[in-house]
């Protein structure tokens, strides 16, 4: 006669997994029947030859409703191994969320989680009712529950309802004395997958294992020394060289980072330090693996190993001259027009398109043009400069577009490569473009458009992939009335325009400047930094600066160089004001300009004053309007003019000191301009 069994379960899904695995081992020796505590009889108790209790947490519920003299076990647990692989899948560092119906439930899966070598994860306990932070788990592992997940997780892993485990069932079996079901027992294919899914998860245990050995080893062989910590500031990785660069002796495993390393300073993200009389430049960063586990990587290169290598690097013909050195954090200002230019030419700079900047000679046109270069996607390759005025046409055209071999007397075996090829992916800067020869513009329009080039007695053509900063000082469109410059060159370069004022037209600039300036040749000439009164601060603002800030830099190397033989800074500086290394006299350069006319013809000059008069019209209403509003105003009073038409109008008033623009919301006249509108003159001539 059979034996029974009778298991009571916490809930009918766990009831029917428990029924399915017992009767495919054990159908054939026992009578099995399987029930929900929650269906137990109010009016009786309950009796059979063994009750199997599948939980902890459904015992002291269960055993109320048992006869005294009747016999039962309390089931271990465990996982579904095949199922746990899944969490292989999961990134090392992760935010795991155990969900389950109860905290001790959730824990007892986390420690048998852990218990199989499962520690690349970070696990979390859940159970219904229990609050946790928006987003701040990718995943959620669940055993049978995946209705409990908050709804906020999109990565459900479920392992699916645990199995009563081997030692269960074999307490069973010594219970009904079924020593002849041993056999069936081993070989049954429970068992055979049971075995051979935790060889598997053992060998994918072990081969993580060694690829971290594999890691270790490498990074052990790097030149530099390397330290990583873990959240709380312990030291859980380093190298070898750093335990050699740190002169320890011993493991630093587990220590505290201040205790090894009491000078380091974890806000400095690079620093050069000392230790042991040998000097080595340190770099500290965080790394964020996973969600919120965040380490600390440090590295130490010795200062002997870096000179080496800017060594190899300056003789390394390749990159030679082609790289721009500055960035926008190296433009020095105050001034409200320069901050607004930077921010213009920080959108600019993310863009692939043409940019031509103008402004007079000495006001940082190439600093402007190298930080737009390492702000664009481009920053990786070649930054190209030429100075157009500087060569004839001839040496211009194979300096740009190469040549082949032969293609002149004194031509290189070989050919050589122009400057186009040469800033391939990167940005080629055409200074003054002005000066260019016709010949030569008629070529950059078609590279411009065809984005190729062909050499110099070349057959070939060369594709292309450049970006093209162009730069001049000259009226463009003045030369284009005289015939010197192309009007359709001009069209092509003058996609993303940029004016760089003069020192003049920031004032506020100039102190800021002239002390950078001063400071840094007084340390090359290790004197002190001169002190200075208002009175010479107002005279330098009051300069008319015709050289702009390479003047200004001029003044101050000059002052540093002879202020040790000369009496006072102020004296120096009224000797130069009174008669400057330019020759200029102080009002020449400010009269040539004020008596340039603006427009030339009567209509664009009819246009500007209506605009001032908008302009001024505005400011007295307490609103600014941007070119789409004056174009509808234009309209009604019967002047028909394209927003670029507009534009080019606002920027030559603009040039004059009349009006301003505020980016992105519109243009507003200055006081200048104003007095204008009320001696009811006519806007002539840029300051």
């Amino acid at each position: 006669m059979k034996g029974s069994l009778t298991t009571i379960s916490d809930n009918r899904k766990e009831r029917n997994e428990v029924h399915r695995q017992l009767t495919e081992l054990l159908g054939d020796e026992l009578k099995i029947n399987s029930i929900c505590w929650r269906d137990l009889p109010a009016e009786k108790k309950i009796f059979d030859d063994l009750l199997l209790v599948t939980s902890c947490q459904v015992k002291e519920i269960v055993l109320p409703y048992l006869k005294e003299e009747c016999k039962y076990l309390l089931a271990t647990r465990t996982l579904n191994i095949k199922n746990v692989q899944m969490l292989f899948n999961i990134p090392e560092g992760s935010r795991v969320l155990v969900v389950n119906t109860t905290l001790d439930y959730a824990l007892e899966v986390i420690k048998e989680l852990e218990n199989m070598g499962l520690n690349h994860l970070d696990f979390y306990p859940y159970f219904p009712q229990q609050k946790i932070q928006r987003n701040s788990f990718d995943y959620a592992l669940t055993t049978g529950h995946p209705h409990l997940v908050p709804k906020q997780i999109n990565n459900i892993l479920d392992l699916g309802i645990p199995l009563i485990s081997i030692v269960t069932i074999v307490e069973i079996l010594l219970y009904f004395k079924m020593s002849k079901t041993y056999e069936k027992l081993v070989n049954s294919r429970y068992l055979k997958d049971l075995i051979k899914q935790t060889w598997e998860l053992n060998n994918h245990a072990r081969e993580n294992e060694l690829l971290l050995t594999q890691i270790e080893t490498i990074i052990s062989e790097f030149d530099d020394g390397i330290i990583v910590t873990d959240p709380q500031q312990r030291i859980f990785f380093y190298n070898k060289l750093a335990i050699k660069f740190l002169e320890k002796s011993e493991s630093i495993k587990g220590q505290k980072l201040k205790e090894v390393m009491p000078w380091f300073d974890e806000k400095n993200s690079s620093s050069f330090t000392k230790i042991n009389d040998k000097e080595f430049y340190l770099k500290n960063g965080e790394v964020i693996l996973g969600d919120n586990y965040k380490t600390r990587l440090i590295t130490l290169k010795e200062l002997n190993c870096i000179q080496d290598i800017d060594e190899k690097y300056r003789k390394h013909k390749k990159y030679s001259g082609y790289q721009a050195k500055h960035c926008f954090a190296d433009i020095i200002c105050n001034s409200r027009v320069m901050k607004d230019l930077i921010r213009k030419a920080y959108r600019i700079a993310r863009t692939e398109s043409t940019v031509l900047i103008r402004g007079e000679s000495g006001t940082g046109k190439e600093l402007l043009a190298q930080s737009i270069h390492n702000e664009s996607k481009r920053n990786k390759y070649p930054f190209v400069a030429i100075n157009c005025a500087a060569l004839n046409e001839n040496l211009l055209e194979s300096e740009l577009f190469g040549y082949e071999e032969g293609a002149f007397t004194g031509a290189k075996k070989g050919g050589k490569k122009g400057l186009f090829e040469i800033a391939h992916k990167g940005s080629i800067f055409l200074d003054e473009i002005g000066d260019a020869p016709l010949a030569i513009q008629a070529k950059l329009l078609r590279v411009l458009q065809e984005k190729e080039i062909m050499r110099v007695s070349g057959e070939r053509i060369i594709p292309i992939d450049v970006r093209v900063i162009a730069a001049t000082n000259r009226d463009l469109l003045k030369l284009i009335e005289e015939g010197a410059f192309r009007k359709d060159l001009y069209y092509r370069i003058n996609i993303l325009p940029l004016y760089v004022p003069p020192l003049r037209e920031r004032k506020e600039d100039i102190h800021v400047l002239f002390q950078h300036f001063l400071q840094k040749y007084c340390s090359r000439e290790k004197i002190h930094f001169p002190q200075m009164g208002p009175q010479t601060l107002h005279t330098l603002t009051e300069y008319f600066w015709p050289g702009n800030i390479r003047e200004l830099e001029n003044l101050a190397e000059y002052i540093a160089t002879i202020l040790p033989v000369s009496p006072s800074c102020s004296e120096i500086i009224e000797q130069f004001i009174a008669s400057p290394p330019c020759n200029h006299k102080r009002g020449d350069r400010k009269r040539e300009i004020e008596e340039r006319p603006l427009f030339r013809d009567k209509e664009t000059k009819e246009q500007a004053r209506l605009l001032l008069h908008l302009l001024y019209e505005n400011k007295k209403s307490g609103v600014i309007w941007g070119r789409g509003k004056l174009r509808e105003a234009l309209l009604k009073q019967g002047v028909v003019l394209s927003q670029q038409q507009i534009k080019l109008r606002l920027e030559y008033l603009k040039k004059a000191g009349l009006v301003q623009t505020k980016i992105g919301k519109g243009t507003y006249i200055l006081p200048r301009g104003e007095e204008l509108i009320l001696r009811g003159e006519k806007a002539e001539g840029p300051k």
